[in-house]
């Protein structure tokens, strides 16, 4: 019997459910919670009629623009409430990203001023070094107030650095209203690597193997924490960036939002699928590709004008966090998205 990738969707479920545990070393039931991977949240994901996919980079950082993805899914799931949030983190980011910086953290202290923490620190020897590959946040920073001081809490109980940042994340995210309770989910890229390598074996191993031969880079992590080609597939932490997404097709009934840069190579991730298809001779359809509205953010939240200068003057942008220590909870407030066409589905 022709496997449906549905039934796949369900069985990443589980999977998640047992391997819970190995992505957090305490406080276990607060960590579910924030991160989705609670029996309840896990069973939504399984029976949502559709999931819209986001993919941000593991760091304490999410900067506008960038924020306004997950703003824009939160927008999709009033329109639709049956819409289910996936977000599916880049844990193989490395320290050199200036898009998200994760080497340092920035929040705002109880003044409002504000505050850099250094979380790592960068040369030519360690610029290459990924994320994932490091052991925990170990401090809570004295100047954190409010969801700053809880996130950074919860986030001394990954597993490793990636996980620190997940959890930091789904803490700020689900104050400022941007991820929904019960129904927003946030799993490592490469637990859901791990997971489609195994499943390299069962039914749907004609199809991934397929998939695997048109990955141009299949990486694994050493132990100095740097990515190097991977000798065999089920060795794989990662792979490269049009097959990860290639990977979401297997859960059925995905919407992925995207910017410009994604639209860009939205066809090499398609080509990918039906080259699979063909050659395993199955149905998965392809993911829908939801460009990211260009809207203005900066009428319902922008930094005050003291903060801007400091922000001109450490050469960074406004975050998330900022945003929600300045405004609230932002998220359930005025949608910048409210002229968009509300379907949610296709």
């Amino acid at each position: 019997m022709t496997p449906r990738t549905g039934e796949l969707r369900t069985e990443f479920a589980a999977w998640l459910r047992q391997r819970r545990d190995g992505l957090t070393t305490g406080r276990r039931h607060d960590c579910e919670a924030a991160l989705g991977l609670d029996d309840g949240c896990l069973a939504a994901f399984a029976e949502a009629p559709r999931v819209v996919a986001t993919l941000p980079h593991a760091s304490p950082n999410v900067f506008f623009p960038r924020a306004a993805v997950g703003w824009y899914a939160r927008h999709l799931q009033r329109c639709d409430p049956t819409l289910f949030h996936l977000r599916v983190v880049l844990t193989h980011t490395n320290f050199s990203d200036l898009g998200w910086r994760p080497y340092a953290w920035w929040f705002l202290n109880p003044d409002r001023e504000l505050v850099r923490h250094t979380l790592f620190t960068r040369n030519k020897k360690t610029k290459h070094v990924v994320v994932a590959s490091q052991p925990p946040m170990d401090l809570v920073p004295g100047d954190a107030t409010g969801a700053d001081r809880e996130a950074a809490e919860l986030a001394l109980h990954g597993a490793n650095r990636a996980m620190s940042y997940l959890l930091l994340t789904a803490t700020v995210e689900r104050a400022a209203g941007l991820a929904l309770p019960g129904r927003t989910l946030y799993v490592p890229l490469d637990a859901l690597v791990r997971f489609a390598l195994s499943e390299a074996t069962g039914r749907w191993a004609p199809w991934i193997s397929a998939l695997l031969t048109t990955s141009t880079a299949t990486r694994t992590l050493l132990p100095d924490g740097t990515l190097a080609p991977a000798r065999r597939a089920e060795d794989a932490f990662v792979l490269d960036n049009p097959t990860n997404i290639a990977l979401l097709a297997l859960l059925s009934s995905v919407d992925i939002i995207g910017g410009a840069k994604m639209a860009d190579y939205w066809a090499q991730i398609t080509r990918r699928i039906d080259f699979a298809c063909r050659t395993a001779a199955l149905d998965v359809r392809p993911p829908h590709f939801r460009q990211l509205p260009e809207v203005d953010t900066r009428g319902l939240v922008a930094p005050a004008p003291s903060l801007a200068a400091s922000l001109r003057t450490a050469g960074i942008g406004y975050s998330q966090g900022m945003a929600l220590s300045e405004h609230g909870a932002f998220g359930d407030g005025v949608s910048p998205f409210a002229q968009e066409v509300s379907g949610a589905t296709r």
